[in-house]
């Protein structure tokens, strides 16, 4: 018929932008010294363990303060003094659901202090919380469409297609034998490294390794240091995975329970479970219909509030600090390193980011004793990224790669250097209303002509007439139909 139109159109599945927000919520706690002090020689806060729960009508965000305090005391002598402080704060955000998925980025704005009485500080911590809360969504689009006197008009969407995602639990019962006696354990700290991602056939193979801290008290009452890795693997099902595409891997370690076997001993039992989440996009560029003209034309829209990709960058960074010890040191005993505050700004075809490193020291005295320091590193780091513009969303996932590397030189002065792998995506929080069915109104006899133009008539016109058969794919091919006139 002369009359016919082909309608070509794509299935995606993309994660559609709910909501999001940025605001400022104040911690407070107030801490009673064992001594009497002075005054409060400084200050030192970072973050641990954020998480997140989506809710009806906004996101819980929680996680822990971890805050290091000196103070000058009485005998002015500097002490220092760790706390954990937990916090958990609700965001309100129109329109969320549980089952949504929240990006949450949290970092520590300012940390006000005041010695109320001699021991007593009472501290202001102010966070800044960055929710945004999308929902993975399957939509047909129309991308092209052909037919006598019909004009269409299109915009580029360059987007990332979800292509599956799960989250899987692995449980581990490990027993070590610690280099030396305990009478008890003081504390373990879990922490995952060196997480990768493998996409195969069907199948996302997450490594990495999960590396224990562990504080014992020995028989003479001290309290040491002992460190383990234990390298992990987990194969996770994603149908519809395909090597080249992007996975998105998240793991956390939990302790759930530990025992020293007939203490004192050598031999601990731990058992720890990993919370493993994995999801795989597929980065499409394509054209879409956002609008269609001709003479009988009517079109349904869907708004579209996606993130429409910019570019991506992998790249490696080394940094290097030098460190003075507070005493000699025969041989270092391991250093530990965390990325906090990591946060990604877009500039005029650049990317910066900044951060800090926390490193934890040990070493190894001229007694024999394991000794601690503590070291922060600000970095700042500065990308070419053509396309990047002033207000656009940077997502940065970074890593430390490997171990950090430290080199005695001099009087207590120890090199050390370490490698950062970051991966930054630029992206801008796009609105489009896109065609997402299309037909052709044939005027009856003596009855007027319908205007040219595209008319949104969802009640008149429904999705369902002309819905793809395609529902089990996550990127369908172009899909044709003929849509006759009435």
């Amino acid at each position: 018929m002369s009359g016919n139109l082909v309608v070509k159109r794509r299935l995606l599945k993309v994660d559609k932008v709910v909501n999001e927000v940025t605001v400022t919520e104040a911690v407070e706690s107030e801490i009673t010294l064992p001594f009497k002090v002075l005054k409060v020689f400084d200050v030192m806060a970072n973050l641990m363990a954020v998480t997140s729960n989506v809710r009806a009508g906004g996101v819980e965000v929680s996680g822990v303060i971890d805050k290091q305090l000196f103070v000058v005391d009485k005998g002015d002598l500097v002490r220092h003094i760790p706390e954990e402080i937990p916090f958990s704060i609700f965001v309100p955000l129109e329109g969320v659901e549980p089952g949504m998925n929240a990006q949450v980025n949290v970092r520590i704005d300012s940390v006000d202090t005041d010695l109320v009485r001699y021991g007593t500080v009472r501290q202001v911590i102010m966070l800044e919380i960055f929710v945004k809360v999308t929902v993975t969504k399957q939509i047909n689009v129309v991308v092209d469409v052909i037919g006598p006197g019909v004009k269409v008009k299109k915009e580029l969407l360059k987007v990332d297609a979800v292509v599956g995602e799960d989250r899987v639990k692995k449980s581990f019962v490990e027993t070590v034998i610690l280099p030396i006696t305990a009478k008890k354990i003081f504390r373990i700290l879990p922490s995952v490294r060196n997480v990768t991602a493998e996409v195969k056939q069907d199948n996302v193979i997450v490594r990495g390794t999960i590396h224990k801290q562990i504080f014992l008290v020995d028989e003479g009452d001290l309290v040491r240091h002992a460190a383990e890795d234990i390298p992990f693997v987990k194969t996770v099902p994603i149908p519809g995975a395909r090597p080249g595409q992007q996975a998105q891997v998240n793991v956390d370690v939990m302790l759930e329970d530990f025992e020293l076997i007939d203490p004192p001993s050598r031999e601990l039992r731990q058992d720890l479970v990993l919370d493993i989440f994995v999801k795989v996009t597929q980065t499409v560029q394509l054209d879409v219909v956002v609008d269609v003209f001709g003479r009988g034309i009517r079109v349904r829209k869907e708004l579209l509030k996606v993130e429409s990709v910019v570019l991506d960058l992998e790249q490696k960074e080394t940094v290097r600090s030098t460190v003075t010890l507070p005493i000699q040191a025969i041989k270092i005993y391991e250093i530990l390193g965390q990325l906090v505050n990591v946060e990604g700004v877009a500039g005029l075809d650049m990317v910066t980011v900044k951060g800090i490193l926390h490193k934890q020291v040990f070493f190894v005295d001229p007694s024999n004793l394991v000794r601690h320091v503590r070291e922060d590193i600000p970095f700042r780091i500065v990308k070419d990224a053509p396309g990047a513009r002033p207000g656009m969303n940077v997502q940065v996932r970074a890593s430390i790669e490997g171990d950090i590397t430290g080199r005695l030189t001099g009087d207590r002065k120890l090199n050390q250097t370490a490698v950062l792998d970051l991966f930054i995506k630029v992206t801008e929080t796009v609105q489009l209303k896109v065609v997402v069915a299309v037909r052709r109104i044939k005027p009856k006899i003596g009855e007027a002509a319908v205007d040219e133009g595209a008319v949104d008539d969802a009640a008149e016109y429904g999705e369902d007439s002309i819905k793809a058969t395609v529902e089990d794919e996550i990127i369908g091919e172009i899909i044709e139909e003929i849509v006759e006139e009435e």
